[in-house]
């Protein structure tokens, strides 16, 4: 079921909830341009697409070892542009780089002169995203009063977490800068690309199924690539060069020598870092085997099974059955158990709506959570599993000074493994600050303000889910439930909340649902 195309929010009458301005009258010729009309054109629609995400992904990147001046002011003319002329490809063009930037940072990996170097040129899919945030809010402000009560509920929900991640931001800012803006873009990004999506499909209703049809086949054909000839994928990408550029200090500081006589474990090249046991858990014991991990083109584990999981539910709920199929192995090379959760208490929800009714499978859901965290924090004690020790290090400080520390004040993103005692913190039952944790670091940066923002999360999922019992889509539906499921994830991983590709994608996705119903009610009024 096409999360647009059949969507019982899809048609709307009367004019859309916005003033039309005379870029807006450009827009809707621009965009008249390649609209989806027939197959041919649908297919030219998703190539020009597909184009301007590239060049707005790779440009920067490769104008920036000429000059980052040069990069910069290239970037923001191209965003700018997209934002202002051609609105209903914002989202794509955050999705796409999201999920590719990386790759074609490794194949420009042998320009990169430092760390701090390679961090820059990471940082261009964020200032993508905020960039076309900042257009889009922008013009939303300016003719906010236009907009009906539903779209300005919405967005003062997301206003709430923006005050209180800057509230935070700003103390964090006063005591260790770089960790703050590490930090910032970490938390702010899923209810920015909230915003991005449901700003944009206020205003558009253009089909974006075929684009995250392509997509997911870029996905899965890069994906069987990794998987069937590693070394051939760390040729295509360059991924050897980047190993070497990631791990120069690291190599300098001999922290493999030391790693070495700790667990006996040699790493000699990147392949050695790739080798885990299959979902990284002690709870498999001897049955569990060694694998050899897959990263994606994001270059991130955790990441990339968050994306193959997120495209699988699409693709499922899509009536594309088999696109799903070629993306499961790949995601349990992934190995990353937070993803799978999601995956199967979602569809088990939508199960049990369908049999018993929507309230009975939304309270079953938070109480199988209940239960989840639970269980999750007992066994996770008791096997001194390192994401749920950084959670009780979050929830001890936490109850210690529960006014936050600020942004960037603890957390994996500023803390250095290589001073980390982990059997200590093993005994003790937590570690000395919050880690490992996406829950656990909110509570020790951000302290009593954690509940605000994860209420602003909770509340947008109540309100997807309040769609789904009109509409009756499933897709509706899970949307709602993923976002609830990846909230918890985030006690047990810090990429579950952290991640633009876990958490952002799902909050983007309720954001495209909330945007098209709230159009079609404010137009109603």
């Amino acid at each position: 079921m096409p999360w647009i195309e059949e969507s019982a929010i899809h048609s709307t009458s009367g004019p859309l909830p916005f003033t039309r301005s005379a870029i807006d009258k450009v827009e809707a010729a621009l965009a008249k341009v390649g609209a989806p009309n027939g197959h041919s054109a649908t297919t030219s629609h998703v190539f020009f697409t597909l184009i301007l995400c590239l060049a707005i992904t790779v440009i920067p990147i490769a104008a920036h070892f000429v000059s980052p001046a040069l990069a910069i002011a290239c970037h923001f003319l191209l965003v700018s542009g997209t934002a202002l002329f051609l609105t209903p490809m914002a989202p794509l063009v955050v999705v796409f780089s999201l999920i590719f930037q990386n790759m074609f940072v490794s194949i420009f990996s042998d320009f990169l002169v430092d760390q701090n170097d390679y961090n820059f040129v990471r940082g261009y899919n964020f200032l993508t995203m905020m960039i076309l945030w900042l257009w889009l809010f922008g013009q939303y402000g300016l003719n906010w009063r236009s907009y009906g009560r539903t779209v300005n509920r919405i967005m003062g929900a997301g206003l709430i977490g923006f005050g209180l991640i800057g509230v935070y931001f700003l103390l964090g800012m006063a005591k260790n800068p770089s960790g703050a803006i590490i930090y910032l873009r970490n938390i702010i990004s899923p209810l920015v690309i909230f915003q991005i999506f449901f700003l944009t499909s206020l205003r558009s209703r253009q089909p974006l199924t075929p684009f995250f049809v392509t997509i997911t086949i870029l996905v899965i054909i890069l994906g069987f690539i990794e998987m069937l000839d590693r070394e051939l994928w760390l040729d295509m990408v360059n991924g050897w060069r980047l190993w070497e550029v990631g791990n120069r200090e690291a190599v300098l500081g001999l922290v493999a020598d030391k790693s070495a006589k700790e667990t006996g474990l040699i790493v000699r090249n990147i392949l050695d870092t790739m080798r885990v046991a299959f979902l990284n858990t002690p709870l498999l014991g001897e049955n569990s085997f060694v694998i050899l991990r897959m990263s994606g083109p994001n270059i991130h584990a955790i990441s990339y099974s968050y994306v193959l999981a997120f495209l699988s539910i699409l693709m499922l709920m899509n009536r594309r059955w088999y696109l799903t199929l070629p993306i499961i192995p790949l995601l349990l090379l992934a190995s990353a158990k937070g993803s799978m959760i999601m995956m199967l208490l979602a569809f088990s929800a939508l199960l049990a709506r369908k049999l018993f009714g929507a309230v009975f499978a939304i309270g079953a859901l938070l109480f199988v959570l209940a239960v989840y965290i639970g269980l999750g924090i007992i066994t996770g004690l008791n096997i001194g599993d390192f994401h749920v020790l950084g959670f009780m290090g979050g929830v001890y400080n936490f109850i210690g000074y529960p006014f936050g520390n600020g942004l960037g004040d603890g957390g994996n993103l500023v803390s250095n493994f290589n001073n980390l005692d982990w059997p200590a913190y093993q005994a003790a039952g937590r570690t000395p600050i919050a880690m490992e944790s996406a829950v656990g670091v909110m509570l020790h940066q951000m302290g009593i303000a954690t509940f605000g923002l994860l209420a602003v999360y909770a509340w947008i999922a109540a309100q997807t889910y309040k769609v789904s019992l009109e509409s009756r889509i499933n897709l509706h539906s899970i949307a709602s439930f993923i976002l609830i499921i990846v909230m918890v994830n985030g006690i047990f991983q810090e990429e579950a909340i952290f991640s633009p590709l876990a958490l952002g994608l799902i909050m983007g996705l309720n954001g495209h649902i909330l945007g098209q119903a709230s159009g079609r009610d404010d137009t109603s009024q």
